[in-house]
């Protein structure tokens, strides 16, 4: 979203200022359009909707069947009747929703469908997303700086009998500067998503290009691998777990993920330049894993993901850093304090960090990442 068009609707936001659409229920939707509406920011090229006023009005359309007798638009734990336009397409205009990611839908006489007009996102399937700008969004922004690269990266992993995918980013100098080695931050998903979400829908790689521009974060590799690893014969659980999900994945990253970035990636191959941190489940992961691995990783981060007791430790001289975030929505926010000061009396460096106003949400996991990606690799 332009940046012009984001402070007109925050200031629309602030002032209370809200105008809604002209529609009367008995007959079809109409509504003026007065070249002030804007697409969002995930509408394909060949669609029109969602919409954006500058004061800050939301406009969604969808093209049921001609049948539909009920038609809604899902989005945020809210329901709203749409309403045909002359054309027989359903319309609705909202008020801003609370800003953050949403996941929206609409339903068709009690089916859900996604936005055929707008990109899928993954969160336990495809979904369609909006994003309500925080005054803060400026920080994941693509910027007028020097950008890296994200790659899909492909290896055979034994443990699971076939090929598997990871992304991995690389700094914008990676290509330039061809003997220098780097370090590398193993960054885990969620439940919800898979191994394209932190580029996709948590912007890791504008949050670190723009850190790095700006001098604040050190440039490193970034490998971000899917959280859920089966063996042959697994029966999959609840969230669709393997039975022992950190065994599984602990023995994917370590004897196969690692020795592979290590083999064709310029990486510092050492226990000091190497992190493992994630969110939610990928976060427990982090402390599941990576606490048994302390001769492999220098750095934690657990992104709404548990916190970490200093009995877990076994060597602390061995760990620089644990970093534990939550959004402050997240009940478990009121843990991290004390947590972080068990950690740090015990001699191990911890530090805390909650999101305002969020919840278990994508903001709280890119601002997480926005305030861990400096404190790491950085002695």
């Amino acid at each position: 979203m332009p940046k012009k068009l984001i402070i007109a609707t925050l200031i629309a936001l602030f002032a209370g200022s809200y105008c809604f659409a002209q529609t009367n229920q008995s007959g079809a939707f109409s509504i003026e359009d007065d070249a002030q509406w804007q697409k969002t920011d995930f509408v394909h090229r060949l669609s029109q909707f969602p919409k954006v006023h500058k004061d800050g009005r939301f406009w969604f359309q969808f093209n049921a069947p001609s049948t539909a007798k009920s038609v809604k638009l899902e989005i945020g734990g809210q329901s709203y009747e749409m309403q045909k336009d002359a054309q027989g397409i359903y319309n609705v205009v909202i008020q801003r929703p609370a800003s953050g990611f949403k996941i929206y839908s609409f339903n068709v006489d009690g089916t859900n469908f996604i936005d055929p007009g707008a990109m899928p996102f993954y969160s336990n399937g495809l979904v369609s997303m909006l994003e309500v700008p925080f005054p803060d969004n400026d920080f994941y922004q693509i910027k007028d700086v020097p950008h890296g690269d994200v790659r899909e990266h492909w290896f055979y992993s034994k443990v699971e009998g076939k090929y598997r995918r990871c992304f991995v980013y690389t700094p914008a100098e990676y290509e330039k500067n061809t003997d220098k080695r780097y370090p590398v931050l193993y960054l885990q998903h969620g439940a919800g998503e898979d191994e394209s979400e932190w580029t996709h829908s948590g912007h890791m790689n504008n949050i670190l290009d723009n850190l790095i521009a700006e001098g604040k974060a050190k440039p490193m590799i970034v490998v971000m691998n899917n959280d859920f690893v089966y063996k042959p014969g697994d029966v999959p659980g609840r969230m669709a777990l393997a039975p022992d999900y950190a065994g599984n994945f602990g023995q994917m990253l370590i004897d196969e993920s690692i020795p592979d970035i290590d083999k064709y990636y310029r990486t510092i191959p050492d226990r000091e330049h190497r992190a493992l941190a994630g969110l939610s489940l990928g976060g427990m992961l982090t402390n599941q894993v990576g606490m048994k691995n302390i001769d492999l990783f220098s750095y934690y981060g657990l992104f709404s993901g548990g916190t970490v007791a200093p009995t877990s430790i076994a060597d602390k001289e061995k760990v620089k850093l644990v970093f534990m975030s939550y959004g402050s929505r997240e009940g478990a926010a009121s843990r991290l304090s004390s947590a972080a000061d068990a950690l740090n009396n015990a001699g191990i460096k911890s530090v805390s960090y909650v999101s305002q106003d969020t919840a278990h949400d994508w903001i709280s996991w890119r601002r997480s990442f926005y305030q861990f990606a400096p404190m790491i690799f950085q002695d």
